[in-house]
């Protein structure tokens, strides 16, 4: 039977660990979306040698499990790598989430480089901008706005996949869930808890995105 006095005392219990979550969610969203903007622009203009190099990290990173990916880093390459050997677990975690969520992101993002006008670019030369100035200054502000809902929704798969960091050991949400089950085996209400935290940031994220949206077309 549903024991809701033990759900009312194990949820906050589990939702102390929520900035645990937060911060490893926030880290590896921002070096995944500069591991991102970085391969899609190699992708955008094709640069030699780094363009195969980014083909293949790409086909092995959306290619392979995220948690065969956490444990062959953490422990794999760590009878390979002192580096690896003495990291701390939720370093390693966020590396490996950032690597990942990164690929995913460069394909929403190239491919709104390329929703962009090729004119634009013309137009730019034409006023005697660089390259890079073109890059920073047309063609990203304008693919944000094309790559915002893909890149919420991979923000979204990010903050899920963080569950995965109880694994190596880290006391987040579901971390300390699996903490309180171990005590109590009171599973049904434990997870219900975890469900609803995930959940309601989900909900979140979703109204942020059209908050985001909504100022992108007031200023497009």
């Amino acid at each position: 039977m549903f024991d809701f006095s033990y759900f009312l005392e194990v949820f906050p219990k589990i939702l102390s660990k929520l900035q645990v979550t937060l911060s490893l969610t926030f880290t590896a969203a921002v070096f995944s979306l500069v591991i991102g903007i970085v391969i899609a622009v190699i992708g955008y203009y094709r640069i030699k040698v780094l363009y195969p190099l980014t083909r293949f990290y790409l086909s092995v990173l959306r290619g392979t499990p995220l948690v065969a990916q956490l444990y062959f880093f953490y422990y794999g390459l760590a009878r390979l790598s002192e580096i690896v050997l003495n990291m701390e677990p939720m370093t390693a975690v966020a590396l490996v989430l950032s690597l990942n969520t990164g690929a995913f992101m460069s394909e929403s993002i190239r491919g709104a480089l390329f929703s962009v006008e090729p004119g634009q670019k013309e137009a730019a030369a034409m006023l005697g901008m660089t390259e890079l100035q073109t890059i920073l200054r047309i063609v990203l502000p304008q693919a944000f706005r094309v790559a915002l809902p893909s890149l919420f929704n991979d923000l979204i798969n990010l903050l899920k996949a963080t569950s995965l960091a109880f694994m190596l050991g880290i006391r987040d949400v579901m971390g300390q869930a699996k903490s309180e089950g171990a005590q109590s085996f009171r599973y049904f209400e434990i997870y219900l808890a975890v469900m609803l935290i995930y959940w309601l940031l989900v909900l979140a994220l979703t109204r942020i995105h059209k908050v985001l949206d909504w100022k992108c077309t007031q200023m497009y």
